[in-house]
């Protein structure tokens, strides 16, 4: 577990999802049952952040004696007010004590996460950076190859999916400003009470809430790299039973150079716009409303767009690296849009127990850039996805002090993608689905605590008769009626060694169904099939189990996890680019460790390894290792930072290790990657009324590749990573 340093704002935790009173080492009445509760692991003192230095690892791993200061509780400690560290789910109405969850998780305070804006904007880049399995940012709009422990992630605002699961377009981490999140709960490992497409973990954004009686103003400005600027405006307060808040921010970004001053191609990809020489505006707002005393109501929304508009195109040379040269490209802007909207409502005291409901809203639009390669000639793609939907859910204690959750998912989805000038490429796919679901909780003695559920997961999609008019004589698809249902478990359980040590181990299963959208269009172009319902693309289930150790000793936190997650049929794409099948195996440990060597000082870091196997000549046997594009290459974080009540600083390094086989599976992004370590530094001080930020992302200028810009230099041109760039910004508040 780790506690940030000076705001309470990192805090990487476990969890499964589901609600358990904070413990008070006394029985507790909880809905009418009477209930044992271990005393709760309270936080005392400023513990470190997200990354830190492999000094502080190896002192915690291997038994390193530390300073006196460190072993024992001294007034640095002391003056800190004992504070339960919970974690809301977006299951229940309720927190829950991090000590008690049989998984990983990690959350990201706001603060942090705008500590972390000082050097990147990019989501992709921010999470990275904290988030132990997860890979590395492409530095673009895409988050293709980004896999949350090798595999995809479903991505969450306030509890509602933005992910395209029929046809997956990896761009789904760009689509809120950071000044506009609370907080961001990343679980890691297959999730089988969220739904399907969390295999490999959930990203669930939590949007800024209003309250008290007062009104606040935050406003803020930036300059970012050579030709960048941004703005936001927020309020939140409230008055009586009513609270609100509400975000305004706007962003342009200039373009993006490497280490030598080379500009990097703005769309060096090709998935439809990057994030340089584009312009981004985002409104998130909010209204919250005490009904009575036991009923609350929420609205709230959320508009984000953004739209690369440039002078450059990627240059024509296939030797260099992805590199711009001036020209206007063809076509529309390419970029995204997503509004969503959320009604939640949460009744207490009904039937024994909180019920809490939301219905919920979405609609998403991605643009692609201009592609040249269409058989029946150039054109530009654009996906459309509309979802509405319902989660109910009951929680409750029961007799033997048993605490339960139950309810029922509900989801429509119509997605399609079609070129700009009417050519079809994927048909107006509809699904309609539904998930009813349990899980319990059950402190079996003093030093356990047992979890466990089921979910059904139903699923019917309505496919109309098509054909891919992309390809010259496509065949027509007649269309036709796919179902999918499967029932998936979890089960964990936490042995408490102490009051500040736990072990745990569970087993998730996750469920999802492939890229339908992609196999389609695939069938459909190359004759393999002439009826959908022969095509009946199989669902995927992930099991994945995991074993773990965390502990708080005085200044240091500290965490070990290994899993193992398994698939009779995993999702990578060939050197063509079209779906295949193939039983895979991965695997992987996790260290996490933050030691406050000092008021000011804390140090920290984290170390994440994983590997993975695929059947490739379908013996039963795994034999090739996964592309790059699915495992990500062992990556070690560090950092140290320096707070006092007027100022900060942080400085922190990613490093990731090389990965290189001789037995890649025949695969889309099978390629070696080398080694590179960035390192950043943020100052954050009082000036004034507010506060200026000041950043300098890759610090010592390193030339780099990331792990996708190497797949496409093999594929391609290889695209380089972002050379040294700065930023500077001010905030008030009032």
């Amino acid at each position: 577990m780790l506690l940030n340093a000076n705001t309470n704002a990192y805090h990487a935790v476990s969890f499964s999802g589901f609600y358990s009173m904070p413990g008070t080492g006394k029985a507790e009445t909880r809905n009418g049952e009477m209930t044992m509760t271990r005393p709760t692991r309270t936080k005392t003192g400023k513990i470190g952040t997200a990354a830190g230095t492999a000094l502080a690892v190896a002192a915690v791993f291997s038994g390193t004696a530390l300073p006196a200061a460190a072993q024992t509780g001294t007034s640095v400690d002391d003056e800190q007010t004992m504070e339960t560290i919970t974690v809301t789910g977006t299951r229940t109405s309720q927190g829950r004590p991090v000590s008690s969850i049989p998984g990983s998780m990690t959350v990201i305070e706001g603060e942090e996460l705008q500590k972390q804006t000082r050097t990147s904007n990019d989501m992709g880049e921010i999470l990275s950076n904290l988030v132990p399995g997860l890979g590395a940012s492409s530095q673009s709009l895409t988050n293709f190859g980004q896999q949350l422990r090798g595999r995809d992630m479903l991505i969450l605002i306030d509890g509602v999916p933005q992910t395209t699961p029929l046809r997956d377009v990896s761009k789904h981490l760009r689509i809120i400003d950071p000044s506009a999140i609370e907080r961001i709960e990343v679980i890691r490992g297959s999730v089988a009470t969220y739904g399907y497409g969390a295999t490999g973990g959930i990203i669930n954004i939590i949007t800024r809430k209003g309250g008290g009686e007062d009104t606040r103003y935050r406003t803020s400005a930036g300059a970012h790299g050579q030709s960048g600027y941004s703005a936001a405006q927020s309020v939140e307060g409230g008055s009586g039973p009513a609270d609100f808040a509400l975000n305004l921010s706007a962003r342009e970004t200039g373009g993006y150079f490497d280490a030598d001053g080379e500009r990097i191609a703005p769309d060096a990809f090709g998935q439809g716009g990057g994030l340089s020489d584009s312009k981004e505006l985002n409104l998130q707002g909010q209204v919250g409303y005490q009904l009575t005393d036991t009923q609350r109501l929420r609205v709230a929304a959320n508009a984000y767009r953004i739209t690369q508009d440039t002078n450059y195109v990627t240059d024509d040379n296939p030797d260099d690296p992805a590199y711009a040269m001036r020209g206007d490209p063809p076509g529309d802007n390419p970029g995204t849009q997503d509004v969503s909207l959320t009604l939640d409502h949460t009744l207490e005291e009904f039937l024994g127990g909180t019920l809490s409901s939301q219905l919920y809203y979405q609609d998403y639009q991605t643009k692609f850039t201009w592609f040249e390669g269409y058989e029946t000639g150039p054109g530009q793609s654009e996906l459309i996805s509309e979802k509405y939907g319902a989660r109910v859910a009951h929680e409750r204690g029961l007799p033997a002090g048993i605490f339960a959750v139950y309810g029922l998912d509900l989801l429509q989805d119509t997605t399609s993608q079609s070129l700009i000038d009417g050519r079809t490429s994927v048909p107006e796919i509809e699904q309609l689905s539904y998930a009813p679901f349990l899980q319990l909780e059950w402190p079996v003695a003093r030093d356990w605590m047992l979890r466990g559920g089921v979910r059904y997961e139903n699923v019917r999609l309505d496919v109309p008769t098509f054909a891919n008019e992309t390809y010259n004589n496509p065949t027509t698809l007649r269309g036709g009626e796919l179902t999918y249902d499967e029932t998936v478990f979890n089960v964990g359980a936490v042995y408490f060694l102490t009051d500040r040590q736990e072990l745990f181990a569970s087993f998730s299963q996750g469920f999802s169904v492939a890229d339908v959208g992609r196999v389609l269009r695939s069938a459909s172009a190359s004759g393999a099939a002439s009826d959908v319902e022969a095509i009946d693309p199989e669902a995927q289930v992930v099991d994945n189990y995991e074993i773990g150790w965390r502990g708080s000793f005085n200044r240091v936190d500290a965490s070990v996890s290994a899993f193992y997650n398994t698939s009779d049929l995993g999702t990578t794409f060939d050197n063509d680019l079209n779906i295949q099948r193939q039983k895979e195996e991965i695997y992987g440990i996790e260290l996490t460790a933050d030691w406050r060597v000092s008021l000011p000082w804390t140090v920290g870091g984290s170390y994440s390894w994983q590997e993975g196997k695929a059947d490739t000549d379908d013996d039963g046997d795994v034999d090739d290792y996964l592309p790059v594009t699915r495992i990500s290459p062992p990556k070690l974080t560090a950092y140290t930072e320096y707070a006092t009540g007027r100022w900060d600083a942080r400085l922190q390094a990613n490093h990731f290790f090389a990965r290189k086989h001789d037995d890649y599976a025949a695969a889309f992004g099978g390629v070696d990657t080398d080694a590179y370590t960035v390192v950043d530094l943020g100052i954050g001080t009082r000036v004034g009324h507010g506060t200026l930020d000041f950043g300098v992302g890759n610090l010592f200028n390193e030339e780099y590749t990331t792990p996708l810009g190497t797949v496409y230099g093999d594929f391609r041109q290889s695209v380089p990573g972002r050379g040294r760039h700065y930023s500077l910004s001010y905030a008030v508040r009032y």
